[in-house]
């Protein structure tokens, strides 16, 4: 069992504070390699991610910050997100080229010898960045190049690091559990010795989304919109395998968000919108808006049959069964009150299977556990692919309800603020 939330950086923090420690009592990072040079000439960032490998066994990972005195592999650190005898390869061909055309241009300072240095230089990036590849939560694998498709990509991006941490983890199979940064050595113009740091804006925030696998559609001082994916948790669960959830790696994007950062909860096998908070102001005024009714929310989700009514209103208390838990049931004399509009879309007959589904809008205007699931199998038809109140079929890898819509008042600015998002299916 866990002791603490995912990605909770207090005990990696320890970690760190601990390596920093021996650092200087031995003056030694590692066999060898001494600390002088950081501490008279220029400090960079360590960082430390606590896992679990597949027993439950804590693994300690280590990371510098792009090279430590020239080398990028050192025993006891993890290795960058690249293979390094291609990268020196690369790196030896071009820099003769552009040495050599430096040469010819401080004799001559021709603009075409100007721009080809240049044009070399662009190419060396290229080639260098499409070595880096990088392993996500999900056991998939991208490349820089599939970044640099929508936006720009600093040169460095992906060598600091948390993004190296976290891809050695996701690359054997570990389970991050803490994350912390540090900088050691002579103080620079925005980093104090000894003092912790998040991951970088500049580079790491175009990478760890990516292998954290979260989709941020909104992002202020205060909140934070996610486009959740089906079949994650919104927080932890109680078993090892539902500790990655929403809010882990929301932590792990922004460590200095609280624990508690979701205002409301998605289904583990509903997608769709989720707000955030990052501090207890904004989740307390979220959470007593969800409360008093005021957040408007929409939900799209396809239906086993053919809903003959255009549009209704469903009325049904509900109540955990608490012999057959997490299942809720209908009880009229001890349920909640849930209500729920609906409107049918659309009829649409499934390509693969030829089934005849029912694409219908809910609007809940209750907040219950598993309100439009219960009341659709309840009135209508099960949601496909539910597998609490329907079935699901091998074809079928998720359940086929999607939070499309949402409505609510800013947390600082009382500003009513809304967002769409697609249903994926």
């Amino acid at each position: 069992m866990i002791e603490r939330r995912i990605l909770d950086p207090q005990i990696a923090q320890l970690h760190l504070r601990k390596m920093f420690k021996s650092f200087n009592k031995t003056n030694l990072i590692a066999d060898g390699i001494s600390c002088d040079k950081l501490l008279n000439e220029k400090g960079i960032m360590f960082g430390v991610l606590v896992c679990l490998d597949n027993n439950g066994n804590r693994v300690i990972l280590k990371a510098f910050s792009s090279q430590l005195y020239s080398n990028y592999l050192v025993e006891g650190f993890v290795p960058p997100a690249f293979p390094v005898e291609e990268f020196n390869n690369i790196v030896d061909e071009y820099d003769h080229k552009i040495k050599s055309l430096t040469k010819q241009i401080e004799e001559n300072s021709d603009q075409t010898l100007i721009e080809k240095r240049k044009n070399l230089s662009l190419e060396a990036q290229s080639k260098i960045q499409d070595l880096y590849e990088f392993h996500t939560i999900d056991n998939k694998v991208f490349k820089i190049k599939d970044i640099k498709e929508k936006c720009f990509v600093p040169t460095g991006t992906g060598d600091c690091c948390a993004p190296k941490l976290l891809n050695y983890a996701f690359k054997n199979s570990l389970l991050p559990i803490s994350l912390a940064e540090g900088f050691y050595g002579k103080d620079s113009e925005t980093k104090k010795h000894l003092a912790l740091y998040p991951p970088c804006e500049e580079k790491c925030s175009l990478i760890l989304p990516h292998m954290l696998k979260l989709d941020i559609l909104y992002v202020d001082k205060y909140i934070c919109v996610v486009n959740k994916q089906a079949n994650i948790t919104t927080i932890p669960g109680k078993s090892i395998e539902l500790k990655d959830c929403i809010t882990s790696r929301f932590k792990a994007l922004f460590p200095h968000a609280i624990e508690q950062s979701s205002a409301h909860r998605l289904d583990m096998d509903t997608s769709g919108l989720l707000i955030l908070a990052f501090d207890k102001e904004s989740h307390k005024n979220l959470s007593i808006q969800f409360q008093n009714r005021e957040v408007k929310k929409e939900y799209i989700a396809l239906l086993r049959g053919i809903v003959e009514k255009e549009e209704g209103i469903i009325d049904l208390p509900i109540r955990l069964d608490v012999n057959n838990r997490p299942y809720q049931i209908v009880d009229f004399d001890k349920g909640k009150e849930a209500i729920t509009y609906y409107k049918r879309l659309a009829v649409e007959k499934n390509k693969v299977t030829n089934e005849i589904f029912t694409r219908v809008l809910f609007i809940p205007k209750t907040g219950r556990t598993h309100q439009l699931r219960v009341h659709s199998m309840q009135k209508l038809f099960p949601i496909v692919g539910d597998r609490l109140y329907g079935f699901r079929k091998e074809i079928e890898k998720r359940m086929y309800l999607h939070a499309s819509y949402i409505r609510f008042r800013h947390p600082n600015t009382n500003e009513i603020i809304e967002f769409r998002s697609p249903a994926p299916f």
